[in-house]
Protein backbone atom coordinates (compact mmCIF):
# COMPACT_ATOMS: atom_id res chain seq x y z
CA UNK A 1 0.00 0.00 0.00
CA UNK A 2 1.35 3.45 -0.77
CA UNK A 3 0.87 6.33 1.44
CA UNK A 4 -0.20 8.38 -1.79
CA UNK A 5 -3.17 5.93 -2.99
CA UNK A 6 -5.89 8.33 -2.67
CA UNK A 7 -8.00 5.56 -1.38
CA UNK A 8 -5.94 6.38 1.85
CA UNK A 9 -5.39 9.43 2.84
CA UNK A 10 -7.81 12.01 3.54
CA UNK A 11 -8.17 15.88 4.94
CA UNK A 12 -10.89 16.55 8.22
CA UNK A 13 -11.61 20.44 8.46
CA UNK A 14 -12.52 21.44 12.47
CA UNK A 15 -14.89 24.01 11.19
CA UNK A 16 -15.44 26.79 14.09
CA UNK A 17 -17.96 29.07 15.01
CA UNK A 18 -15.50 31.55 17.05
CA UNK A 19 -18.18 34.09 18.30
CA UNK A 20 -20.20 31.16 19.79
CA UNK A 21 -17.21 28.67 20.24
CA UNK A 22 -19.23 25.93 18.69
CA UNK A 23 -17.42 23.06 15.93
CA UNK A 24 -19.67 21.80 12.72
CA UNK A 25 -20.58 18.48 12.51
CA UNK A 26 -22.92 16.30 10.53
CA UNK A 27 -24.48 13.00 10.77
CA UNK A 28 -23.06 10.57 8.23
CA UNK A 29 -25.62 8.26 6.76
CA UNK A 30 -24.95 5.75 3.65
CA UNK A 31 -21.20 5.24 4.31
CA UNK A 32 -18.15 4.17 6.13
CA UNK A 33 -18.89 4.37 9.66
CA UNK A 34 -23.08 5.58 9.22
CA UNK A 35 -24.90 6.91 12.18
CA UNK A 36 -21.68 8.65 13.70
CA UNK A 37 -21.46 12.58 13.80
CA UNK A 38 -18.34 13.77 12.19
CA UNK A 39 -16.43 16.90 10.61
CA UNK A 40 -15.96 18.13 7.00
CA UNK A 41 -13.34 16.13 5.19
CA UNK A 42 -12.86 13.10 2.27
CA UNK A 43 -10.14 11.65 0.18
CA UNK A 44 -7.45 13.30 -0.89
CA UNK A 45 -7.41 13.19 -4.79
CA UNK A 46 -4.00 11.32 -6.04
CA UNK A 47 -1.49 14.35 -6.40
CA UNK A 48 -4.18 16.75 -4.97
CA UNK A 49 -2.49 18.99 -2.83
CA UNK A 50 -3.94 18.93 0.98
CA UNK A 51 -4.91 22.76 0.43
CA UNK A 52 -6.89 22.06 -2.40
CA UNK A 53 -8.64 19.03 -1.01
CA UNK A 54 -9.76 20.86 1.98
CA UNK A 55 -11.44 23.75 -0.07
CA UNK A 56 -12.81 21.05 -2.11
CA UNK A 57 -14.02 19.13 -0.04
CA UNK A 58 -15.35 21.90 2.75
CA UNK A 59 -17.23 23.10 -0.51
CA UNK A 60 -18.67 20.09 -1.42
CA UNK A 61 -20.30 19.02 2.12
CA UNK A 62 -21.03 22.32 3.36
CA UNK A 63 -20.88 24.75 0.63
CA UNK A 64 -18.53 27.01 2.84
CA UNK A 65 -15.42 27.96 1.24
CA UNK A 66 -12.52 28.45 3.61
CA UNK A 67 -10.65 31.97 3.83
CA UNK A 68 -8.15 30.53 6.07
CA UNK A 69 -7.01 27.41 7.76
CA UNK A 70 -4.56 25.89 9.76
CA UNK A 71 -2.82 22.68 10.34
CA UNK A 72 -3.95 20.71 13.36
CA UNK A 73 -1.78 16.94 13.16
CA UNK A 74 -2.50 13.90 11.58
CA UNK A 75 -4.91 10.93 12.83
CA UNK A 76 -3.95 7.46 11.51
CA UNK A 77 -6.77 5.38 11.39
CA UNK A 78 -5.52 1.77 11.42
CA UNK A 79 -7.90 -1.21 10.45
CA UNK A 80 -7.11 -4.77 9.73
CA UNK A 81 -6.96 -4.35 6.64
CA UNK A 82 -5.89 -0.87 5.81
CA UNK A 83 -4.55 2.41 7.31
CA UNK A 84 -6.35 5.85 6.74
CA UNK A 85 -4.16 8.68 7.43
CA UNK A 86 -6.32 12.03 8.19
CA UNK A 87 -4.46 15.76 8.20
CA UNK A 88 -6.20 17.54 10.20
CA UNK A 89 -7.13 21.50 9.62
CA UNK A 90 -8.79 24.49 11.70
CA UNK A 91 -11.12 26.59 9.56
CA UNK A 92 -12.48 29.83 11.38
CA UNK A 93 -12.36 32.13 9.04
CA UNK A 94 -15.21 31.52 5.85
CA UNK A 95 -17.59 32.60 2.99
CA UNK A 96 -20.97 31.47 2.36
CA UNK A 97 -23.84 29.51 3.98
CA UNK A 98 -23.71 25.98 5.36
CA UNK A 99 -25.93 23.87 3.17
CA UNK A 100 -26.33 19.48 3.28
CA UNK A 101 -24.71 19.72 0.04
CA UNK A 102 -24.82 15.97 0.04
CA UNK A 103 -27.68 14.55 1.27
CA UNK A 104 -27.16 11.09 0.47
CA UNK A 105 -23.89 10.93 2.97
CA UNK A 106 -24.87 13.52 5.49
CA UNK A 107 -28.38 13.99 7.33
CA UNK A 108 -27.14 17.73 7.90
CA UNK A 109 -24.75 19.74 10.07
CA UNK A 110 -25.12 21.51 13.22
CA UNK A 111 -23.40 23.68 15.42
CA UNK A 112 -22.20 21.80 18.66
CA UNK A 113 -20.58 23.65 22.02
CA UNK A 114 -17.52 21.69 22.81
CA UNK A 115 -19.05 20.81 26.08
CA UNK A 116 -22.20 19.36 24.58
CA UNK A 117 -20.95 16.96 21.62
CA UNK A 118 -22.39 14.05 21.24
CA UNK A 119 -20.93 10.50 22.48
CA UNK A 120 -20.81 8.86 18.83
CA UNK A 121 -18.66 11.05 16.88
CA UNK A 122 -16.49 8.88 14.34
CA UNK A 123 -13.08 8.38 16.13
CA UNK A 124 -10.56 9.71 13.77
CA UNK A 125 -12.51 13.21 13.71
CA UNK A 126 -12.81 12.70 17.81
CA UNK A 127 -8.92 13.01 17.77
CA UNK A 128 -8.98 15.60 15.81
CA UNK A 129 -11.18 17.44 18.23
CA UNK A 130 -9.03 16.45 20.95
CA UNK A 131 -6.08 17.65 19.34
CA UNK A 132 -7.45 21.03 18.34
CA UNK A 133 -8.86 21.13 22.16
CA UNK A 134 -5.80 20.20 23.56
CA UNK A 135 -3.62 22.67 21.24
CA UNK A 136 -5.75 25.67 22.40
CA UNK A 137 -5.23 24.53 26.02
CA UNK A 138 -1.49 24.27 25.60
CA UNK A 139 -1.61 27.48 23.72
CA UNK A 140 -3.55 29.19 26.43
CA UNK A 141 -0.92 27.72 28.90
CA UNK A 142 1.73 29.31 27.05
CA UNK A 143 0.93 32.79 26.99
CA UNK A 144 -0.05 32.38 30.92
CA UNK A 145 3.62 31.48 31.22
CA UNK A 146 5.42 33.79 29.67
CA UNK A 147 3.24 36.78 31.58
CA UNK A 148 4.07 35.38 34.80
Amino acid sequence: MKVSDEKFVGTMVVVLDKKNDKVLLGKRINCFASGTFGIPGGRAHTNERLDLAIKRELKEETGLIPDKFKYVGVVRDVYSDHTFVHFAYLCTEYEGKIKTMEKDKCEGWKWYSFNKLPKNIFPAHRAALEMYLNSKKENKREIFNKNS
